[in-house]
């Protein structure tokens, strides 16, 4: 069993410019590295390293006076909830408790000195090829970067054909995604971290990571990653990218990779009128006189996901449910989502358009359909959330 998510990895510093209109010293911080950073874990005993981990876990969320009702817990829920300086001592007391369990860590990120790679060619299949700044073109990496870190895993020597399981991701088209599903067949979780704990442990390294090298004041090298994670026990093995293999995971088509037969199944879909709108006070709307460059853009599908839904219990209980399932929870988009509906899935509603939407898919299919609150109540009677 191996699990791969990642998550942005950035230096900065301060520097002081002179201001271009009143010339006056101005503070600015500017960025002196960014890579995405990658992070597989490889379990020994996957079964015994669940029973565990949700044990430990359970202990610290009461150690920690966590609020949220949560089965597992992604590093940036803690860190919302417990602030950074607190959410480092949780993640590190659980990685210490299941290094037992685990096997090999291995790191992935991308050595691309904007000085000596200016730019990256990009598309030409159906599409123009093109060329793009390299710092431009690693930010556009990180939405990938899990499938991408486990496709470095399966170049290096030894790897061998095991199951995987991938946080889900966006990207379009390259060689590297080509080469991996020919090699093995990945298991791709939409918020992996939020209901798999496999996926959930390689989002705190990811994040530990980061905190540790910061700390110690150690750059992102591979002697560097062995220092800090040689006390817990596990191995750990490194590889960056570079411009020698660009041709691999530069996207050569502009269409999108489809996830959709990859997916962990059952999907517990969270549908969700837009609550916002019906509240007693909407916020005025913006004046027409306003110039149209200080307009807010509209807030995409995601973005409205991640500020409304995903700190709500509704989302707390479809996330369990879906661990309890062995499957995986996202917000549902009609327009995105429709084809990915299967049989064994659950429909999750919140208001009365989500729910006709929700029973018309179960005229179709053999889905499971609940609202929120129903949810709630089964996942607190099964114990899946300890109260």
């Amino acid at each position: 069993m191996l699990a791969f998510d990642s998550k942005d990895f950035e230096r900065r510093k301060i520097v002081q410019e002179d201001d271009p209109i009143t010339h006056e010293p101005i503070s600015k911080r500017v960025t002196t590295f960014y890579s995405p950073l990658g992070v597989g874990v490889k379990f020994k005993d996957w079964e015994a390293f669940k029973k565990v981990c949700l044990k430990r876990t359970r202990e610290l969320v009461g150690q920690f006076q966590i609020s949220q009702k949560r089965v597992i817990y992604d590093a940036q829920s803690l860190k919302e909830e417990l602030s950074h300086r607190r959410a480092i001592p949780f993640c590190d007391n659980l990685i210490g408790k299941l290094g037992n369990y685990i096997e090999l860590v291995y790191f992935t990120y991308v050595v691309m000195p904007p000085a000596d790679v200016p730019t990256i060619k990009i598309g030409g299949y159906k599409s123009p090829l093109r060329e793009v700044k390299s710092a431009e073109f690693l930010r556009n990496l990180q939405p990938m970067f899990s499938y991408l870190t486990a496709w470095a895993y399966f170049g290096k020597p030894g790897a061998d054909e095991t199951q995987i399981q991938l946080d889900s991701f966006s990207s379009k088209q390259t060689y590297a995604w080509d080469d991996l599903i020919a090699r093995v067949k990945p298991k791709i979780f939409p918020h992996g971290d939020e209901c798999n704990p496999y996926i959930m442990v390689a989002d705190i390294i990811a994040y530990l990571t980061d905190a540790k090298l910061y700390t110690q004041k150690l750059a992102l090298r591979p002697e560097s990653l062995q220092t800090i994670w040689e006390p817990y026990g596990f191995q750990t093995a490194t590889h960056f990218l570079d411009a020698s293999s660009v041709s691999k995971y530069r996207w050569y088509s502009d269409d999108p990779i489809d996830i959709t037969p990859y997916l962990a199944h059952p999907l517990v879909f969270l549908l969700v009128d837009e609550l916002e709108k019906l509240q007693p006070n909407p916020p005025p709307e913006i004046e027409e006189e306003e110039s149209p460059e200080v307009t807010p853009p509209p807030i995409p599908e995601e973005k409205r996901f991640h500020k409304l839904i995903r700190r709500m219990e509704p989302w707390y209980a479809a996330a369990a449910y879906a661990y309890h399932k062995g499957g995986a929870a996202q917000l549902f988009n009609f327009h995105i989502d429709r084809t990915k509906v299967q049989d064994g899935d659950v429909m999750v509603y919140v208001g009365t358009r989500s729910k006709e939407l929700a029973e018309s898919f179960s005229h179709m299919y053999d889905i499971e359909v609940f609202s929120a609150k129903e949810l709630r109540k089964r996942v607190s009677k099964e114990k899946i959330i300890p109260l």
